[in-house]
C-alpha cells in the first residue's frame, strides 16, 4: 500500500522524456530552498564552516526520479531534516561563536514566526486548498441522507482516498475505508448508498 500510494502521487502514468531531468532538478531546488534558512542560521553562529557535503542519503530518491521520470514530493525529504540542527551543533561545537548568539536568536525568531504567517496568508488568499476541504460539513450531510434510509451506523466507505478518507474521519462511527467501489464490496454489503463517486454502507 505504501509503495502504491507513493507511485500514485508521482504522476508516473503521465511521464515524458524531459521529466527525467525536470523533476530531479525541481526537487533539488526545493530542498535548497528549504535548507536556506537553516544554512543562514549556521552561518551566523559558526566561526568557520569546514564540511564536506555527502549526497548519499539523497541518492536513492534522486535517482528514482532521474531513472523513471517521476515527481518527487518535497515533503518526502523533510523528515530527514528533523535532527539537522542537533547534528550541526555537534559537528561545529568547537567553532560556535557565542558572541553572535543574539543575532542568531533574532534571525531564528523572525524565521520561526515568518513560516506560520506566510502559511496563514496563503490560506486566506487561496480558498481551494486541501486544508479548506469542507469534510465535516459533507459528513453531516451524508449522515442525514444515511439516517433517512437506514437506522444502523455506517461501517465502511469507498471511493477516492481523499474524499472517502475525510468522510471516514468525520463520521461518528469512523467507518473503514475499503478502497474504490467494486461489485465484490457492494454485493457483500447488507445496506449501502452511493452519492456521486462515494459509496458507504454496512455488512
Amino acid at each position: 500500500m505504501t509503495i502504491t500510494y507513493g507511485l500514485n502521487r508521482t504522476g508516473l502514468e503521465e511521464t515524458f522524456f524531459l521529466d527525467h531531468l525536470k523533476y530531479p532538478i525541481i526537487f533539488l531546488l526545493k530542498q535548497i530552498g528549504i535548507l536556506t534558512p537553516f544554512i543562514l542560521l549556521i552561518w551566523l553562529l559558526v566561526k568557520k564552516i569546514k564540511f564536506k557535503y555527502d549526497l548519499k542519503d539523497k541518492s536513492l530518491i534522486f535517482l528514482t526520479s532521474f531513472v523513471i521520470g517521476s515527481k518527487i514530493r518535497t515533503m518526502w525529504m523533510t523528515p530527514f531534516y528533523l535532527f539537522f540542527g542537533v547534528f550541526f551543533v555537534y559537528l561545529f561545537k568547537s567553532q560556535i561563536n557565542l558572541k553572535k548568539i543574539n543575532s542568531f536568536v533574532y534571525v531564528f525568531l523572525f524565521l520561526f514566526f515568518l513560516s506560520p504567517i506566510l502559511y496563514l496568508f496563503d490560506s486566506i488568499i487561496q480558498t481551494e486548498k486541501r486544508t479548506d476541504y469542507p469534510g465535516k460539513e459533507i459528513a453531516i450531510k451524508t449522515e442525514i441522507i444515511w439516517s433517512q434510509n437506514f437506522d444502523k451506523e455506517i461501517q465502511f466507505v469507498t471511493g477516492d482516498e481523499w474524499k472517502a478518507g475525510n468522510l471516514s474521519y468525520h463520521l461518528k462511527s469512523r467507518p473503514r475505508w475499503e478502497g474504490f467501489p467494486n461489485d465484490k464490496i457492494l454485493n457483500s454489503a447488507s445496506q449501502f448508498i452511493c452519492v456521486d463517486d462515494i459509496c458507504l454502507g454496512r455488512y
